[in-house]
């Protein structure tokens, strides 16, 4: 007599049934890393330009000063008064704000007039659109200018500085606070 065929049981139904199931769903996708955002802002508050890259960012704020970064520290390293030319209406990069210590992550090149003195004195002040608002970690200042971090629009709020050479690092006190940035 030959052997009576097995029953499968229903534990192992459901499993069979789950297995299936699990394979005939779509795995979940991996969001991909969003690309660093490298921006370029006018401190007179003239909108925002991003770039994938650094280099495309710094490349476009030159063509908005009309001379490259080594032509700007050139120049104001021979000249008397620290300015680029007696006109204030002559831009410069005044400097670049870095998303991670280290001058890591995104960043955020900062242009204007050039009005910088390397002092205490306040020349003006530049409030972070809001997705770059509590990220900032490190800092490069060009054109002699002095930067101040403040935890407030407008210049407001807790401060720290002056940052007046690169910094890598710009401590615990302001690192991911940094609303705006008074310069001089």
């Amino acid at each position: 007599m030959p052997p009576a065929p097995r029953r499968l049981g229903a534990s192992a139904l459901l499993t069979a049934a789950t297995l299936a199931s699990a394979l005939a769903s779509p795995l979940p996708a991996t969001a991909a890393p969003a690309p660093a955002r490298h921006c370029v802002g006018d401190i007179d508050g003239g909108g925002q330009e991003c770039f994938d890259t650094y280099a495309q960012a710094i490349d476009a704020a030159e063509d908005r000063v009309g001379r490259t970064l080594a032509e700007q520290e050139r120049a104001l390293s021979v000249s008397r008064t620290g300015t680029l030319a007696a006109a204030s209406d002559f831009d410069v990069i005044i400097g670049t704000y870095f998303e991670h210590a280290n001058y890591g992550g995104a960043t955020f090149t900062l242009y204007g007039d050039n009005t910088c003195q390397g002092g205490d004195d306040i020349e003006f002040w530049f409030t972070f659109p809001s997705d770059w608002q509590g990220i900032i970690s490190s800092a490069q200042p060009w054109a002699r200018c002095s930067l101040w971090l403040h935890a407030g629009p407008d210049g407001t709020g807790d401060r720290d500085g002056p940052y007046r050479e690169n910094t890598p690092d710009i401590g615990g006190y302001m690192n991911d606070r940094t609303v705006s940035t008074t310069l001089g």
